[in-house]
């Protein structure tokens, strides 16, 4: 276990039998901070953790029970609620939390509180926002962008897996006004099948994901909105990627710019120097070099003939993606060190 010292976190998880859920509880085992109070699955109400995820027999929570989420008694357990629910079903759940105490604190993994209003998130979801007003508590949790508002947050809207990815790749040159806005910025994007959650759909069993790599939702993807808001651009081309392997998202971001190769790297260097957790490399990065981990590996250069700068980004889907990332924001809320529990490397091969 990691050595820390800090106040102890009771932690709930709903929706903690997902993929996300289930790499929740496996970062959680070795926080030093936290002890796991209360989760919740419709699918395995009654069983036990060791049940449900043999991997996790003997970690401290094995004989924790999957219980219903009721709001009133995560709020009597928990000081932190992840929430780990698809969009749409996520804002009932975090309204009713939000609602049952005014001290817990929340960390939404959906959707549906990451845009700055509720009227971009209804245009690009086509859903009707039914907790409106708690958009003007929600901060994106991305620490890189956003520490202190993260830090002062009761409600922390988790970036998706895709955009995490796409911004961190671009924010430096939007940041530096190095990157052209009178040009396209396109941003193209593979990851392994967990990003699609742990459910029943013919899409994706063995057969049809296996010996295959597809394009999908290439007329538009709704991270493409999400991506282009962050970073205030007007939009992004963004084409995601389905390829066959269980977990890592891998990002190629191409945008115009007058920088050199070396002026690139040396605004990536310098912007990133302080953060833990993103790794500017002098090589292109793989999937396998960050799985597991909650690192972003970014690699920039410079094609001289189309004066496109060419950023490659790295990072575990259901890591900085989702899971651990979430860990780094829930540190941040509660005066924790921002690398508690988070400094694991990749199993690499």
């Amino acid at each position: 276990m990691q050595g820390t010292s800090g106040p102890n976190v009771k932690v709930g998880i709903v929706g903690a039998s997902g993929y996300t859920g289930a790499e929740l509880l496996r970062l959680l085992s070795i926080h030093p901070n936290a002890t796991v109070t209360y989760l919740t699955s419709r699918q395995f109400r009654g069983k036990q953790v060791k049940e449900v995820f043999p991997h996790l027999i003997r970690s401290p929570f094995e004989e924790l029970s999957f219980d219903e989420f009721n709001p009133e008694r995560a709020v009597e357990l928990c000081d932190v609620v992840f929430c780990c629910l698809p969009h749409r079903a996520s804002f009932p759940a975090v309204k009713a939390l939000m609602e049952a105490s005014s001290k817990v604190k929340v960390i939404d993994f959906s959707a549906d509180f990451r845009f700055n209003s509720f009227e971009t998130y209804e245009s690009v979801y086509g859903v009707e926002h039914g907790a409106r007003e708690l958009f003007k508590e929600a901060v994106y949790g991305l620490p890189e962008l956003f520490r202190e508002q993260i830090k002062r947050s009761r409600l922390v809207a988790n970036p998706g897996c895709y955009p995490t990815s796409a911004i961190l790749a671009l924010y430096p040159a939007v940041e530096a006004g190095a990157l052209d806005t009178d040009h396209p910025v396109v941003v193209d994007s593979k990851s392994g099948v967990s990003g699609a959650g742990r459910k029943e759909s013919v899409t994706f069993t063995f057969c049809e994901v296996n010996e295959d790599f597809r394009a999908y939702s290439v007329d538009g993807h709704r991270h493409g909105p999400e991506i282009a808001e962050k970073l205030g651009l007007k939009s992004v081309r963004f084409t995601p990627h389905l390829v066959p392997m269980n977990r890592g998202i891998l990002t190629t971001a191409y945008f115009k710019t007058e920088l050199s190769k070396e002026e690139l790297q040396h605004l990536y260097e310098n912007r990133y120097k302080g953060e833990f957790f993103v790794r500017v490399r002098t090589s292109p990065p793989r999937t396998h070099d960050v799985a597991g981990t909650n690192f972003c590996d970014i690699y920039v250069t410079k094609d001289k003939e189309s004066g496109l700068a060419v950023v490659v980004s790295a990072i575990d889907n259901l890591g900085k993606g989702a899971s651990s990332q979430a860990v780094q924001n829930m540190n941040l809320m509660f005066g924790l060190p921002e690398e508690a529990g988070l400094k694991l490397f990749s199993l690499w091969i």
